[in-house]
């Protein structure tokens, strides 16, 4: 994997945090299936914002993974004390991972999400085919979008479905949690049990290799799988309870996943072959928060959905993952949003994100940023 070649340290002093109004965080396998009816809820109805209090957002010291960066940081350390005031952008140190990438500058939020699509229940997740398709999910069918927003059925028969992304065979792989099953939709719409015997998948993460990464929410556990879905566990304990959503970041060659119950995105330094190295170590907290789905952008910084409020959070991070100030809430939305992709393909904005819940309403968000590479067909 390679490697960034100068710092990701950014400055930025968040938005002020509104704590969530989720469960006292007893969170169980069986909750999660209460997100899965089939019909359009009132958009008003998933979330209330407008109630709560101050903010108050933790993070923890982190263990530095890996060699040191050969870059110095410039910006002086940012304190995690709950005072916040309005954001403004700030530079640091040379800040590029690519000729025309540059990632001293950070447009700051909030920002306002556009509503772009509605009656997508069940869409608890979302997956860009990069050829100008976007998997989704209308009541027991699977359908592929276009930027248009016309539609093509591509299977149907499907109960609950949680993970939805493309591998980069072509085939659009669904995480059942109700079965445990990881199926597989070829293009023609044939359906097929790729692996079985999981604990309430949820998370799925395809990498630019090809290889497949998904969480089990009721196993406590982190997964990969291989060409052949052959399946190696990477991380399984009380790090990883809850387990949801997955992203590898292989420059930095970390794999990030969250505690749904806890509020909390981890970090775990894997080695070329996507093997662990050490322990799992915690990268941010929103308190009172059900963080969900995970994306990346270009400069490495996370991006967490709260999908118990329906919310979004960035994480701002240096060369080592470390988190930069305090997590910053970029957006809130009318209705429920449970996991978020950076547009791939023909018509998608690749500077945007693009929400999805088991409501059906599919929000864009135009960040001002791309996302780092994912694996596509």
């Amino acid at each position: 994997m390679a490697s960034r070649a100068s710092t990701l340290a950014i400055l930025l002093t968040s938005a002020p945090l509104v704590p969530a109004c989720g469960d006292d965080g007893s969170q169980t396998t069986a909750d999660t299936t209460s997100t899965s009816d089939a019909t359009t809820t009132d958009a008003t109805s998933t979330t209330d914002t407008t109630s709560t209090t101050g903010p108050t957002t933790g993070t923890s010291e982190q263990t530095t993974t890996g060699d040191p960066p050969t870059t110095s940081l410039t910006t002086t350390e940012a304190t995690t004390s709950t005072s916040t005031t309005d954001p403004e952008t700030s530079t640091t140190t040379d800040g590029t991972t690519g000729d025309d990438l540059d990632c001293m500058t950070i447009e700051p939020g909030p920002f306002t999400p556009e509503l772009i699509g509605e009656g997508y229940d069940g869409s608890e997740d979302l997956g860009f085919d990069g050829k100008g398709g976007l998997a989704l999910k209308r009541g027991d069918t699977v359908v592929i979008v276009t930027a248009e927003m016309l539609e093509t059925d591509l299977a149907g028969g499907f109960p609950q479905v949680y993970g939805t992304r493309f591998a980069t065979t072509g085939e659009l792989l669904v995480a059942l949690p109700q079965s445990g099953d990881l199926q597989g939709i070829t293009t023609d719409g044939m359906v097929g049990d790729l692996a079985g015997g999981l604990q309430s998948p949820n998370g799925l993460y395809v990498d630019p290799a090809g290889r497949v990464w998904l969480t089990e929410f009721g196993g406590s556990r982190v997964v990969r799988f291989d060409a052949q879905f052959n399946k190696s566990t990477v991380y399984e304990g009380p790090m990883a309870s809850s387990a949801n959503g997955v992203v590898l970041d292989e420059a930095r060659n970390l794999l990030f996943f969250t505690n749904y119950g806890a509020g909390r995105v981890l970090k775990l330094e894997v080695d070329d072959l996507g093997e662990p190295v050490g322990e799992p170590s915690e990268v941010l907290t929103v308190p009172g928060a059900r963080l969900d789905g995970l994306a990346l952008d270009q400069c490495g910084n996370i991006y967490a959905v709260d999908q118990g409020d329906s919310r979004l959070f960035r994480g701002l991070l240096d060369a080592e993952a470390q988190l930069v100030g305090q997590p910053e809430l970029l957006a809130e939305f009318a209705s429920n949003v449970a996991n978020a992709q950076f547009g791939w393909g023909v018509g998608w904005d690749p500077e945007s994100l693009y929400l999805s819940g088991n409501p059906g309403d599919l929000y864009r968000l135009p960040v001002g940023i791309a996302g780092a590479p994912i694996g596509l067909p």
